[in-house]
């Protein structure tokens, strides 16, 4: 039985608990306080309507709010269709509620207006843009106002509303708005397929992270699904994916690499609509689902990195629409459009165009396969940062690993293009090119008006290889020494797909975890630089100045170039994450000076903290 069928059964068992709930919705909505970056939710009474009506609710219909702050800044911000606003426990298709969900930025009273329009399409209109719409009525042009105020810190350290909005600043690194941070990445990339979990509605998938269901803890979300890969019985079924979250927070993980569709891809099991063909019609309950989950990873502090397709599927709206006969499908807006209005208030997001893009199918595949452009990938991130109203970060990935012809094709790239803020890079464990490419693009986009973030969110490691050494020395530190900020780990051979068990790979997860801990602790990396001319025995970021950062794999072999100085060293152990303060020394020559070597293991990697030192 399909998925529809079962939900219009439960409709009639919910109707009570649902009207109950639109109540306490209502209040909320009129609600006059919102603390500082939390969600407000503005759940509005509109066209009674349902996911396969006609007109379509998802493409003939467009909400956005318009929201002034106390300083007179305004945020566009776009809605969509809620069915009946508590779906993920009701699974319902139908109902009245539409919903518009914003994270405020400043402190003291707000002032909204709301814009509620009908016509052909209207969905896939830009933001702002003058257009024949007709008023759609209900709560159109209706305004409001609330108050923000000051939150009380939440008991979790890691919870991103302690910190604000992860923006791009025009800099290589993200800041958080409130806190001021800078943020470095500690990703997982895998399972990749993370939403292909059976414990959302009409997934059909077994896969359910037996493992992790231990790590759920009594506090945690949960919700009802209907099992459509067994009997289509209502079961709780939240616990396996949610632990799974939990354990990675638990290594101080800092971010989640997946993918919000993968239809005719990798796994074949995700995508937000009822089915892989009806992609402009909207899977309503199983969205609410994910947002539960992504929820759930922001109050850990794990950043929402959406990957809107891959290489597979990198044509699939334009082939089902036209046949590629238009490069930017209607139903490729409406697909950006969901997501943003769905999750855009998280406070740490990525927003990657899609997997290995431009990868050109050596089967010859000129369907729903075929390698986007440089002309889309442009023109989809445009489109995209129009939806937006903070300043998100947008990136797009390569492939395959090491073809990085997407940012560096001779007069037909990408690199620095405004709309990005961004690489996300795919390279190799074993290639020992890591340092290079990062540093590459690192390079060029900061002679640019326009620098980017760089990566690298896919060094490709196979799966079960034992290799952490490797790992740790030539990927993880190799990233952040080359001015990277962040890297992911990813299991290829096939892993990615039938993994669902993350705690052999441990030891992956805490090499970067204690990496970007080191960093945040004792490194003023946004004031560095890589400077590789200051060694041919290891790598190098400093200011040029004041402060000094060496790794070298080989401590034994600790050679640099410094001006006449004296100096202060210190070593960090990245294998046992010790910290030893070392010794004061001088350097009285122009030429290569032989470092002290550490108190232990010198014939291993280790990290030299160098400081000039007081007269």
């Amino acid at each position: 039985m399909k998925k529809i069928t079962i939900k219009r059964l439960l409709l009639i068992s919910s109707f009570f608990a649902s009207f109950i709930f639109s109540a306490i919705i209502r209040a909320e909505q009129t609600s006059t306080h919102v603390p500082i970056w939390h969600k407000l939710s503005l759940t509005l009474e509109g066209p009674h309507t349902s996911e396969l009506a006609t007109p379509n609710p998802f493409t003939e219909y467009r909400l956005d709010a318009t929201f002034t702050s106390p300083t007179n800044k305004q945020y566009t911000v776009p809605g969509y269709y809620a069915a009946d606003a508590n779906t993920a426990q009701t699974h319902a298709t139908a109902g009245n509620k539409w919903q518009v969900l914003f994270s405020p930025n400043e402190l003291g009273k707000w002032r909204y207006t709301l814009s509620f329009v009908k016509g052909r399409n209207i969905a896939s209109v830009p933001l702002n843009t003058v257009t024949n719409e007709q008023s759609a009525g209900f709560f159109d042009k209706q305004t409001g106002e609330f108050n923000v105020t000051a939150a009380t810190k939440s008991s979790s350290s890691k919870d991103f509303k302690n910190k604000g909005k992860l923006e791009y600043v025009n800099k290589p690194y993200l800041q958080f708005n409130g806190s001021k941070e800078y943020f470095l990445k500690a990703g997982a990339n895998s399972p990749e397929v993370l939403l292909g979990f059976s414990g959302f509605d009409a997934t059909p998938t077994k896969r359910n992270y037996q493992a992790h269901i231990k790590h759920w803890q009594n506090s945690d979300p949960t919700w009802q699904t209907i099992n459509t890969e067994t009997d289509n019985s209502i079961h709780q079924s939240s616990k396996g994916i949610i632990g799974l979250i939990n354990y990675l927070a638990s290594l101080n993980i800092n971010a989640y690499y997946f993918l919000t569709m993968n239809a005719y891809g990798d796994g074949d099991q995700v995508w937000p609509w009822l089915s892989k063909t009806q992609t402009t019609r909207y899977d309503v309950s199983k969205l609410a689902q994910w947002d539960i989950v992504f929820s759930h990873m922001q109050q850990k502090g794990i950043m929402t990195h959406f990957v809107m397709s891959e290489t597979e599927n990198e044509s699939l709206f334009e082939w089902n629409e036209s046949q590629l006969k238009n490069d930017f499908a209607v139903s490729r807006k409406i697909y950006y459009r969901e997501l943003f209005a769905r999750f855009g208030y998280h406070l740490a997001t990525t927003w990657n165009i899609g997997e290995e893009n431009g990868w050109q199918d050596p089967s010859g595949d000129d369907k729903q396969q075929k390698a986007n452009t440089t002309k889309q990938r442009k023109q989809f991130a445009d489109y995209f940062q129009s939806l937006t109203y903070y300043p998100e970060h947008i990136v797009i990935h390569n492939g395959p690993s090491l073809d990085y012809h997407i940012y560096d094709e001779p007069n037909d790239n990408i690199l620095g293009y405004p709309a990005y803020t961004g690489a996300s890079l795919q390279g190799e464990l074993k290639t020992n090119t890591t340092y290079s490419d990062v540093l590459k693009y690192r390079q060029l986009t900061q002679s640019n008006p326009h620098p980017w973030v760089i990566t690298m969110d896919e060094a490709y490691i196979y799966e079960y290889a034992n290799n952490v050494d490797t790992w740790r020395k030539s990927n993880v530190w190799a990233s952040f020494m080359a001015g990277g900020a962040g890297i992911e780990f990813y299991l290829g051979g096939g892993g990615d797909l039938t993994e669902q068990d993350l705690t052999p790979y441990k030891n992956y997860y805490l090499a970067m975890t204690n990496a970007v801990a080191f960093f945040q602790k004792y490194v003023p990396f946004t004031k560095l630089t890589p400077t590789p001319e200051l060694t041919k025995t290891g790598w190098a970021l400093s200011d040029n100045s004041l402060f000094y950062l060496f790794y070298f794999s080989n401590a034994s072999q600790a050679q640099v170039t410094l001006p006449k100085a004296c100096y202060t060293l210190d070593w960090f152990n990245p294998r046992t994450n010790n910290y030893i303060n070392g010794k004061r020394f001088c350097v009285n020559t122009a030429t290569s000076t032989q470092l002290a070597t550490p108190p232990n293991t010198p014939n291993n990697d280790w990290v030299y903290l160098i400081s000039l030192s007081a007269k």
